[in-house]
C-alpha cells in the first residue's frame, strides 16, 4: 500500500507536468503545454474535461495531430511535450481539464484549471497610456495658467 502511494505521487509530479491554472479570454484562444518524461514518447496522450479525472470526457487525443471543432493536440516527441490549443473560448469552457498519458495500469495525469475572462488586461497598452495622462495634465495646467 505504501509503495502504491509513492508511485501515484511520483507519477503526478515528475513524469508529467502542466500549468495549474490557465486564463483565456472570451472568443480568444489558449495553448497549454504538457511536458512529459521521454520514456513516454510513444504513448497515447489526450486532453480531457471534467472535475474528476476518472469521469472526464476526452476532447482530443494523439497519436497524430488531431483536432475537433475548437481544440487540437500536437505531440512533439523529441521535446517531450504535447500541446493543446483551444479556440473561440466560451464561458462554458471554464472547467477542470487533464493532460493525460495513457498506459497499462494507471494512467499518468496532471490537472489544469481553465478560466475564461470577459476582458483582457493589456499591460503594454496600459503602460503606454500613463505618459499620455501626465502629458495631458501638463497641457491643461499650462493652458489654465495662460488663461488667468
Amino acid at each position: 500500500m505504501h509503495i502504491q502511494i509513492l508511485e501515484i505521487l511520483d507519477t503526478g509530479c515528475t513524469q508529467l507536468s502542466a500549468p495549474e491554472v490557465v486564463t483565456g479570454t472570451y472568443n480568444g484562444s489558449v495553448t497549454i503545454s504538457c511536458q512529459y518524461s521521454l520514456q513516454f514518447k510513444e504513448y497515447t496522450k489526450y486532453w480531457c474535461k471534467g472535475q474528476v479525472y476518472e469521469l472526464c470526457t476526452i476532447i482530443v487525443k494523439t497519436p497524430k495531430v488531431r483536432q475537433n471543432d475548437r481544440s487540437s493536440i500536437v505531440d512533439d516527441k523529441e521535446a517531450g511535450v504535447f500541446t493543446v490549443t483551444m479556440t473561440l473560448l466560451q464561458k462554458t469552457d471554464e472547467d477542470m481539464y487533464w493532460c493525460v498519458i495513457a498506459r497499462h495500469g494507471r494512467n499518468i495525469f496532471s490537472r489544469v484549471r481553465l478560466l475564461v475572462s470577459d476582458t483582457v488586461f493589456d499591460l503594454e497598452k496600459s503602460l503606454a497610456e500613463i505618459p499620455m495622462v501626465k502629458k495631458q495634465n501638463k497641457i491643461e495646467k499650462t493652458t489654465k495658467r495662460k488663461g488667468l
